[in-house]
């Protein structure tokens, strides 16, 4: 039988449970949450999630099927009301492509120098806790997909795994996120930590 988990409720439950890799899988009928996962008003059908998935909307699905309910309310969430985060997919959807044919593509340069730093392309992981949630090896596998993208990863203080493990299998330099405690001796300790390996992720560049 179905534990049925409000959004708010998840949302609520998810917080204190995000450092823990092992959160009960709590299943609700798949029509009652599914229409979370719609990209515009095309629906994720079983048909088109059977091949492989073309576009962001398909992933969201994906996710939304493999990950507990509990886990896909934490990330698929923002703040408050969500306003800001309703905001923000408005925008993305305002944005218009204008298709280009027979031009000439050979010269094309994604690089981009950030901080002294080169990047491929301008493209970085923006800073996200408890990625144990959704994978067992959580951020360590975030920044091995990182570095085989060609893309920045910037490591979240609230990370389920140490700075120290994502250095290690990093394989390209990441940044990190600070949130500055009340208690700046744990703080300046942390800083400590990452300073340290600083001079490890140039040695990558």
């Amino acid at each position: 039988m179905a534990i049925r988990v409000t959004r708010r409720d998840a949302l609520r439950s998810s917080l204190g449970a995000a450092a823990s890799a092992s959160l009960p899988r709590i299943e609700a009928p798949e029509h009652e949450w599914r229409g979370d996962v719609q990209a515009g008003n095309r629906p994720a059908t079983a048909q088109h999630l059977a091949g492989e998935p073309l576009c962001l909307a398909d992933y969201e699905a994906l996710a939304a099927q493999k990950m507990s309910r509990a886990a896909w309310e934490y990330f698929n969430s923002g703040s408050a009301d969500e306003v800001t985060m309703r905001w923000n997919g408005e925008a993305l959807r305002r944005i218009r492509l204008k298709p280009r044919v027979l031009i000439d593509l050979s010269s094309i340069d994604t690089r981009v120098n950030l901080l002294g730093e080169e990047m491929p392309h301008p493209i970085l992981l923006a800073p996200t806790s408890t990625h144990m949630l959704a994978h067992p090896e959580g951020e360590v596998a975030t920044v091995r997909g990182a570095g085989a993208a060609g893309a920045t990863m910037v490591v979240s203080t609230v990370s389920n795994r140490s700075v120290e493990d994502v250095a290690k299998a990093a394989t390209r330099p990441v940044w990190f996120q600070l949130y500055v405690e009340d208690d700046r001796g744990k703080t300046r300790a942390l800083i400590e930590r990452v300073n340290h390996l600083s001079k490890i992720w140039e040695l990558l560049a």
